[in-house]
C-alpha cells in the first residue's frame, strides 16, 4: 500500500502473505482437462442420465448431472459445472423439485463468488432466494438473504446489505439458531462499521462477543467430528471394496471349476458308450461264427431270434441309462446355475451396498467442501480490500497467497477516528497490521476471525499504542482461548504499525515479526519483540512502542514468514531474510504494481 499526500509520501507495502500454493481459474473458453479416473466417472454418469432420461426416471437422471456437475467442481472445472448444474433446472422443474432447484442456483452464486465475479453471483443468490421464499422454511430464507447481503456487502452496497441482514436476524432469532444468528451480526457489524455507525458495530459486537462464548466449544467438537467422520467413512470403504474384489475372484474360481466338471462328465459317458458297443459287436460275430459251423438251418434261426431278444434287451437298458444319466446331467447343470445365480445375486447386493456407502461418503465430502468455501467467502469480505486501503493509502498493493481455502495468515486495518467520531482520509490517523497464526487451514481461521475482532474492540476502547494494542491482544487471545485453564497453546506473531499524517510518525510494535522500511535507499530493519500473542506468553508480558520519523521518500513493508521460510532453489534451501531484503532494495523505486507481479515471479520461480 502507498499512501501519497501534499508533499510528503509514504509508502507502507501492508502484507507479504506467501503460501505453498494458489488455485488459478480462467474464465475464458478453455476445456478443463479432468484425471483419467474423473473423465471416466463423467463418462458413466452422462450414460446414466441418457438411459434414465429414456426410461421416464428424471429423479435418476437429476441426480447424475449433478454428480458431472460436482465433479468438475471439485477438479477446477467451473465453467463445465455452471453449464451442467443448469441443465438440470428444467428437469427439476418438470418433477417440481423446489429444494434442488434452490441449491443449483446456491451452487452457481458460490461458483462465481470464487471468480469474484460478484454481479453474476448476485444474481444467482436472488434466484436461489426466491426459491427459498417458495418452499417457506425460515431457516432457509434466512441462510439466502445471508448470501445476497454478502455480496452486497462485497460489492461496497453496504445500504442494501444492511435490511436485509436485519431481515435475517429477525428469523433466524425466532428460529433459536444462535450459529446463523452469530453469521448475520458478523456481516452486520462488516457492514454498519464500512457506513460509518460506530455506535451501531459497538453494539453488535457485544452481542458477536456473548455468542460466541456460548459456541466456542461447540464449534471445535463439531470440526473434529467431520474431521473422523471422514476418516471413518474412508476405512468403511475401503473395507468393502476389498469384500468385493474378494467375492469376485471366489465366483470366477466357482464357474472354472463347474465348467471343467461338466466337460469331464460328458466326455467320459461317450468313451462308455463306445466300448460297450464294441463288445456288444464282438459278441455277435463269434455267435454267427459258431451257428454257421455246428447249427443247421432253424438252430440259426432260432439264434437269430434269441440275438435280437438280447439287442432289444440291451437297447431297453441302454436307454433306461442314457435317461439316468441325461437326468443327473440335468441335475448337476440345475445346480451349478442356482449356485451362480445366487453367487451373482450376492455380488449385485454387494455392489448396491458400496456404490450407496461410495455415494454417501461423497455427499459429506461435497457439504464439507461447501461449508469451507462459504466460510472463505465470509473471511475475504472481513479482510479490507485495496480499494478501502486506497482510500487512505492511494499508492499500495497486497500480495497474499493462502495455501488453503481458508487462511491463518490474515491483515487487518482500522482507521482511528477523531474527536468528531469521524474518518478523513489523509488527515487522520489509523492502524495496520499483518498477522501470522498458529497452523493453517480452518483452525488457523478460526483463530484470525478471534484475533481481527479483538482488534477492533481494542481501536473501540480508544487504546492507539501498537505496544499497548498487543498487550491488550495477548490478554485478550489467551482469555479466548482459555489458556489458563487449558493445554492450548494456539497463538499469532504479527507487526502492528499506526500511522499519523499530522505528526508525519510511524509508530511500530512487534510480536517476534519485525518492520522493514527503506529511506534515501538504504535499508532499515526494526525487530519485533521475542513474545508471541497468546500461546505461552504470560498475560503480563509488555510490548515496545518503535517512532520512526518519515521524511520524504519512505517505503515501509510488513510480511508473515511465508517468503523468508520458502524452500526451493536449486539447492532446496529457505528464501531467508537477507535475500528478500536485498529483493526489496532492488525494486522499492518501481511502482507498486511491478514490486508486487516481481514479487510474485521470484517466489514462483524459487519454489
Amino acid at each position: 500500500m502507498m499512501l501519497y499526500f501534499r508533499h510528503v509520501v509514504v509508502r507502507i507495502l501492508a502484507v507479504l502473505f506467501i503460501a505453498t500454493f494458489a488455485l488459478s481459474y480462467s474464465s475464458g473458453q478453455q476445456i478443463t482437462l479432468l484425471p483419467k479416473d474423473k473423465q471416466e466417472d463423467v463418462d458413466r454418469y452422462l450414460e446414466l442420465v441418457e438411459r434414465y432420461k429414456q426410461a421416464g426416471n428424471l429423479q435418476q437422471a437429476i441426480y447424475y448431472i449433478n454428480r458431472v456437475a460436482f465433479t468438475y467442481w471439485e477438479n477446477g472445472g467451473l465453467r463445465e459445472a455452471v453449464t451442467y448444474f443448469l441443465e438440470s433446472v428444467p428437469l427439476n422443474e418438470k418433477v417440481g423439485n423446489l429444494i434442488d432447484i434452490k441449491a443449483i442456483y446456491s451452487n452457481i452464486g458460490l461458483i462465481y463468488t470464487d471468480l469474484e465475479r460478484f454481479d453474476l453471483a448476485l444474481d444467482y443468490f436472488y434466484k436461489s432466494l426466491e426459491y427459498r421464499r417458495k418452499i417457506n422454511n425460515k431457516s432457509e430464507i434466512a441462510a439466502g438473504l445471508i448470501d445476497v447481503a454478502f455480496i452486497h456487502g462485497a460489492l461496497r452496497q453496504h445500504e442494501k446489505a444492511i435490511p436485509l441482514l436485519e431481515e435475517a436476524l429477525e428469523l433466524s432469532r425466532g428460529l433459536g439458531n444462535n450459529r446463523l444468528t452469530l453469521n448475520c451480526l458478523h456481516l452486520l457489524s462488516f457492514n454498519y462499521d464500512r457506513t460509518g455507525n460506530v455506535s451501531k458495530t459497538q453494539s453488535i459486537n457485544a452481542m458477536i462477543t456473548q455468542i460466541e462464548q456460548q459456541l466456542a466449544k461447540q464449534d471445535v467438537a463439531e470440526v473434529y467430528e467431520e474431521i473422523v467422520g471422514k476418516s471413518q467413512a474412508q476405512v468403511e470403504r475401503e473395507r468393502m471394496e476389498k469384500a468385493r474384489q474378494a467375492l469376485e475372484m471366489e465366483l470366477q474360481r466357482i464357474q472354472a471349476q463347474a465348467k471343467e466338471d461338466s466337460l469331464f462328465f460328458v466326455v467320459q459317458t461317450k468313451q462308455d458308450s463306445l466300448e460297450r458297443a464294441e463288445q456288444i459287436a464282438l459278441q455277435r460275430q463269434q455267435e454267427i461264427e459258431l451257428l454257421e459251423a455246428h447249427q443247421k438251418v432253424q438252430e440259426l434261426a432260432q439264434s437269430e431270434q434269441e440275438a435280437k431278444l438280447r439287442v432289444q434287451q440291451t437297447i431297453i437298458i441302454g436307454g433306461a441309462a442314457g435317461v439316468g444319466l441325461l437326468l443327473i446331467l440335468t441335475l448337476v447343470i440345475l445346480k451349478g446355475y442356482r449356485d451362480k445365480r445366487n453367487a451373482n445375486k450376492k455380488l449385485n447386493q454387494q455392489n448396491i451396498e458400496i456404490q450407496a456407502q461410495r455415494d454417501q461418503i461423497q455427499r459429506q465430502n461435497e457439504n464439507i467442501g461447501k461449508s469451507i468455501n462459504y466460510a472463505q467467502g465470509i473471511q475475504k469480505a472481513l479482510l479490507p480490500s485495496q480499494q478501502l486501503l486506497g482510500d487512505y493509502i492511494p499508492d499500495s498493493f497486497i500480495f497474499f497467497k493462502p495455501r488453503d481455502v481458508v487462511s491463518g495468515d490474515y491483515y487487518w486495518f482500522k482507521a482511528i477516528p477523531n474527536e468528531d467520531g469521524e474518518f478523513k482520509p489523509g488527515v487522520d490517523r489509523f492502524a495496520i497490521s499483518a498477522i501470522d497464526c498458529t497452523g493453517h487451514g480452518v483452525p488457523g481461521a478460526f483463530l484470525s476471525m478471534i484475533g481481527y475482532n479483538l482488534l477492533d474492540e481494542i481501536i473501540n476502547k480508544e487504546i492507539y499504542k501498537p505496544g499497548d494494542i498487543l498487550s491488550e491482544l495477548n490478554k485478550g487471545i489467551r482469555k479466548a482461548l482459555r489458556q489458563d485453564e487449558t493445554d492450548n497453546r494456539d497463538g499469532m506473531d504479527m507487526a502492528l504499525c499506526v500511522y499519523d499524517p499530522q505528526e508525519k510518525t510511524i509508530e511500530f510494535a512487534g510480536a517476534k515479526n519485525p518492520l522493514v522500511y527503506i529511506a534515501n535507499g538504504e535499508v532499515e530493519r526494526v525487530r519485533g519483540d521475542k513474545d508471541s500473542i497468546g500461546g505461552g506468553t504470560s498475560p503480563d508480558a509488555e510490548y515496545t512502542t518503535h517512532t520512526i520519523k518519515v521524511d520524504g521518500n519512505t517505503w515501509i513493508y510488513m510480511f508473515s514468514d511465508g517468503f523468508i521460510d520458502q524452500f526451493g532453489g536449486n539447492d532446496g534451501r529457505k528464501f531467508m531474510i537477507k535475500n528478500f531484503t536485498n529483493l526489496l532494495q532492488h525494486i522499492h523505486t518501481l511502482p507498486p504494481g511491478e514490486q508486487r507481479e516481481i514479487l510474485k515471479i521470484t517466489f514462483n520461480e524459487w519454489k
